[in-house]
């Protein structure tokens, strides 16, 4: 049998699902009173103390509203399927304000059932019609929720099913393995209210029953490789995430702008812990580059789990590398840092490594972790992408800082994958993880970024674009000759004639460069252009700034 890899901070067990499994099996009672002991060390404890953890991870705009349910090992559900499940937790409306006529059942929920564990949405209810009339219109043609709604997004990955029984079959109306992640929530509602089958009408046959659910399912050995800081995310964020439709299925109040103002609140309080959803658009307007380049960069950044950006100085790599960060971790719970490496930089300070520490007047040595190891750990506790930048990559002997991280960096989402550090801890990169490098193609120091390290990553080439500088002082309108500069631009990157070389725009994207060209050129573009025509003085006198001052004023 092959041997089942279980994170060393999993809160769950190889026990707790052969023990589930020997319950789905048709174990007799005395099976269950024998086994007391082991139930509630695999099974029940870790899950409660899971859930108590995801409380406190909740805002108390949630709480306020939700009443949380532990139902009993081999319990079955209230509602939902028949059969016998391993322990269910439960989150129901808190009775706090009347809502009518019971006409939906709706809940989120956690199923720990044999090999695997399920969470999400839950909704019946046998009046379809009015559920659609009296709890989802209000919400979808409110003027307030339009856009708030639609810049929701549901979770990324999970499974979506509406299921209607008529009085003499059932019929599954929709069964999406995986709901788009431009799918939000005012389309989703929309897609509810617009779902009643035409040869379900003409059959005059009548619906009974309809159940809605988007949940999503971890099977064992995948949730075995949890940390429980992670699970914990994972089970907060999502039922962050599924609250409005938890909402919107169970409240109704007679004032039908009373609930929909409450749903509001909500929102934007959900915003404020989510990162704002950065387009790829705006990075297109803002860097010239066509979005469709832009999205084979995302997709490559997100195949690879790293990439390089690289090109000659003055490209934008660095301000383009933060704008597909911020596009990467929008909407979502991640976040990005960034540091610079430089030929001083070593392995103890990227991974972990013996530090001088002052304790009580004493000097002692203790092993500290590195940046990017306090950066996984804090990633690790995300749900969502987190983005690392690596600046200037290159100038740092990265065989030596990556050290064994070089095994970690391939197949990435091998979550089987563990080093062990010198202090002794089992480390992996988290999945959501993702590094951005920069590389200066100028920088001689190229030469240290070697073909086992260079496979491992996906290259991503920029060079000197006209156009955005031409885009930059139009739509700024500073009034500066533009298109005389970028004439002289090009005649230096002929003259250069070595696309890693080339001389890049962004020296010159600043609102008064009409003041600072002179300073510009003579004391940041002459110094670069001296060394690499260091050899040729008669073609640096070219570009001197007595005679590029003069090509301007014509």
């Amino acid at each position: 049998m092959e041997k089942v890899f279980v994170h060393p901070e999993c809160p769950f067990s190889v026990e707790t699902f052969n023990l589930l499994s020997k319950k789905y099996a048709g174990q007799s009672p005395d099976f269950y009173i024998a086994h007391t002991k082991d139930r509630l060390k695999y099974v029940e404890e870790p899950l409660n103390y899971i859930l108590s953890q995801v409380e406190e991870q909740l805002p108390d705009f949630i709480k306020e509203y939700i009443n949380i349910k532990y139902e009993g090992f081999g319990s079955r559900t209230a509602i939902g399927d028949l059969k016998p499940i391993g322990y269910s937790i439960v989150v129901y409306l808190k009775n706090i304000i009347s809502t009518g006529r019971c006409i939906s059942r709706a809940q989120l929920r956690l199923n720990l059932e044999n090999q695997k564990l399920t969470l999400g949405f839950y909704s019946q209810t046998d009046n379809f019609e009015v559920l659609k009339k009296k709890r989802i219109y209000p919400y979808i043609f409110h003027k307030n929720l339009i856009e708030p709604l639609t810049r929701y997004h549901l979770p990324n990955n999970y499974s979506f099913s509406l299921t209607q029984e008529t009085t003499d079959f059932k019929f599954n109306k929709w069964d999406y393995s995986i709901i788009a992640p431009e799918k939000n929530f005012h389309g989703l509602l929309i897609d509810i209210i617009c779902s009643d089958d035409p040869d379900i009408i003409l059959s005059g046959l009548k619906i009974k029953d309809t159940k809605i659910q988007i949940e999503t399912s971890l099977k064992s050995q995948e949730l075995l490789r949890y940390s429980a800081k992670k699970l914990i995310t994972k089970i907060a964020q999502a039922f962050k995430k599924l609250f409005p439709l938890f909402f919107i299925f169970n409240f109704y109040a007679d004032n039908k702008y009373f609930t929909p103002i409450i749903l509001g609140e909500y929102l934007s309080v959900y915003e404020k812990e989510f990162n704002p959803e950065y387009q790829l658009e705006k990075i297109s307007k803002i860097t010239g580059f066509e979005t469709t380049q832009l999205t084979q960069w995302i997709h490559a950044i997100n195949r690879k789990g790293q990439t390089i950006i690289q090109g000659p100085p003055g490209t934008g790599k660095t301000f383009l590398a933060q704008k597909l960060a911020q596009h990467l971790i929008g909407g979502g719970d991640g976040f990005s840092d960034i540091i610079q490496f430089h030929p001083a930089y070593s392995y103890e300070d990227f991974i972990e490594g013996l530090r001088p520490i002052t304790q009580n007047g004493q000097l002692t040595y203790s092993i500290v972790p590195g940046r990017f190891l306090e950066f996984c750990e804090k990633a690790e506790a995300c749900e969502d992408t987190c983005v690392i930048i690596i600046d200037e990559i290159n100038r740092a002997n990265l065989s030596q800082v990556f050290g064994e991280l070089m095994y970690l960096l391939d197949d990435r989402q091998d979550t089987k994958r563990f080093i062990t550090l010198a202090s002794g801890k089992l480390f992996r990169i988290p999945t959501n993880v993702r590094i951005i490098g920069t590389m200066n193609t100028a920088d001689r120091s190229i030469a240290l970024v070697d073909n086992a390290l260079r496979r491992r990553f996906a290259f991503i080439s920029i060079y000197p674009n006209s156009e955005v500088l031409r885009l930059y002082h139009h739509r700024e309108e500073t009034g500066f000759p533009v298109d005389k500069l970028t004439s002289i631009l090009e005649d230096v990157n002929q003259a250069i004639n070595n696309k890693h070389y080339e001389l890049g725009i962004s020296f010159f994207l600043t609102k008064t460069l009409a003041e600072d060209i002179q300073d510009i050129w003579q004391m940041e573009i002459e110094p670069y252009l001296e060394e690499y025509f260091f050899d040729d003085q008669a073609k640096m006198n070219e570009f001197l700034w007595d005679k590029i001052q003069d090509k301007l004023s014509k």
